[in-house]
């Protein structure tokens, strides 16, 4: 079985976050050139000349082919679990469009950019750029939760869709101060235990910043291999 999965996103139709994926009881026959091609030509029949998708580093088909088409490494994640956290407070609070500003400029800060989290996912097989649109929808719908300390927006995460399981809380983007990045995963699991959810996932960049808040959280690495999240530029003819 073959299959492509695509969504628009940045508000621009002509880019593209997608997954490309063969089922495991057909593969290395050679069907992961042909998805490949395929891709190619659907993409170009309706103008869409950026895709964006995730690899797992073990995967030696895919990265053959993504040498072949000379696309570019933007980033490396790593999928994460932990266990929910009995509690009866938690710090969170459900923030909506009223917060959309003092959001939006957490996000954008520059002290915070070189270590910071680029991509929303939805358990590995959509990564799109977090931006306005995409954050108004997220509010809109009740998946972003911050926290505040002495009346300042310190820290934000944006719950995602899993795929796999409703039980799962999953989470799409986590964004904040280093030193509360902790406290903010801490709370993130007694939100998962509130809302009856049985086990906390995240995909979360390897960096040091992040590294050393997911261990202090007891978040544990699922899969050693690491997700490579490439980008290709395809040609789209006139």
């Amino acid at each position: 079985m073959l299959c492509l999965d695509a969504v628009a996103h940045g508000g621009n139709p002509q880019d593209r976050a997608a997954s490309l994926r063969v089922d495991r009881r057909y593969r290395r026959r050679g069907l992961s050139k042909l998805l490949d091609a395929h891709t190619n030509k659907y993409l170009s029949q309706v103008n869409v000349p950026i895709l964006r998708y995730c690899v797992y580093s073990d995967n030696e088909t895919m990265l053959k082919v993504i040498s072949q088409r000379g696309d570019k490494k933007l980033d490396s994640y790593s999928l994460y679990k932990a266990e929910p956290i009995a509690s009866d407070t938690n710090q969170l609070i459900q923030l909506n469009l009223k917060n959309f500003d003092d959001i939006w400029s957490l996000i954008i800060r520059n002290d915070l950019l070189d270590n910071k989290q680029t991509f929303y996912t939805k358990l590995i097989t959509t990564c799109q750029s977090i931006n306005p649109d995409l954050l108004k929808e997220c509010l809109l719908g009740g998946k972003v939760f911050g926290l505040i300390q002495n009346e300042k927006l310190r820290g934000i995460a944006i719950q995602s869709y899993s795929e796999l399981s409703e039980e799962e809380f999953y989470i799409g983007y986590l964004h904040g101060e280093p030193e509360i990045l902790t406290v903010l995963l801490c709370e993130l699991c007694k939100l998962a235990y509130s809302l009856g959810k049985s086990v906390v996932k995240g995909l979360f960049p390897l960096n040091d910043s992040f590294g050393n808040a997911l261990s202090q959280a007891a978040f544990q690495r699922i899969n050693q291999a690491e997700i490579g999240i490439y980008r290709s530029s395809l040609k789209i003819n006139s």
